[in-house]
């Protein structure tokens, strides 16, 4: 189910943080094993407290969409179940975070508690939408974007999603705020008009769906760090 965050999020039955405490009953003819978890955070559905992973425990293939999951690691996770029943794998929407909780962890978290919210009070609004990623096409070997340098940037909220129209090169040329992030969004949209493409299916006819919701972060821990983007698609 990898997709974009917020698509991930409006299909997920259960979306949380969870920490792996054991791995057991480890079964090598259907390369499957078993993971107890426990939920620091829920954003969404009921909590669970065991996990199938797809793998043999320590002897995993990503190659093969399998995953190694250990005791203390901990997760971000976007999940559908079966039955009732939760299977992982490399392919399936979860973010490996720090071992040990930090200060900027649980700022980023509360930035994605605040779009999960948006997003789940406006899931109709969004039902037939589609979101999806931009990429930058003049950055270059910068180590930040455009967007990542404007100057006296003091958002209101710490997200934004955008409504686009592209053309038949994947250029944005129609950008609407469906909710911006009530500082410099005029900048934004210039910037995002003059330097961004979207990543869209190769459909034969682009007309046939050219326009996407762009869902943005503001990452104030990236500040000051050189290599890392304080306005992007992602969330870290």
């Amino acid at each position: 189910m990898k997709g974009t965050l917020a698509e991930n999020y409006l299909e997920a039955n259960v979306v949380g943080v969870i920490k792996i405490l054991k791995v057991y009953e480890d079964n090598p003819d259907q390369r499957t094993y078993k993971a107890d978890v426990e939920f620091e955070k829920i954003y969404k559905g009921t909590k669970f407290t065991t996990l199938n992973v797809r793998g043999q425990i320590g002897k995993s293939y990503s190659a093969g969409c399998e995953r190694d999951v250990v005791p203390n690691e901990r997760y971000l996770v976007l999940l559908n179940n079966s039955d009732n029943i939760y299977t992982v794998s490399y392919c399936s929407a979860m973010s490996r975070l720090n071992v040990q909780p930090t200060k900027d962890e649980e700022d980023q978290l509360e930035v994605l508690s605040k779009a999960f919210s948006y997003l789940e009070t406006n899931k109709l609004k969004f039902k037939s939408s589609q979101f999806s990623y931009y990429h930058d096409q003049k950055q270059g070997s910068n180590p930040k974007s455009e967007l990542s340098k404007i100057n006296n940037f003091s958002p209101k909220q710490p997200f934004a999603i955008y409504r686009v129209k592209i053309n038949n090169i994947f250029k944005i040329k129609e950008i609407s705020p469906v909710i911006g992030f009530g500082s410099k969004d005029k900048t934004i949209e210039g910037i995002m008009k003059k330097n961004m493409t979207v990543n869209a299916p190769m459909y034969n006819n682009t007309s046939e769906k050219e326009e996407y919701l762009l869902l943005l972060f503001y990452n104030k821990q990236n500040i000051n760090s050189p290599g890392k983007e304080v306005i992007s698609n992602f969330w870290y």
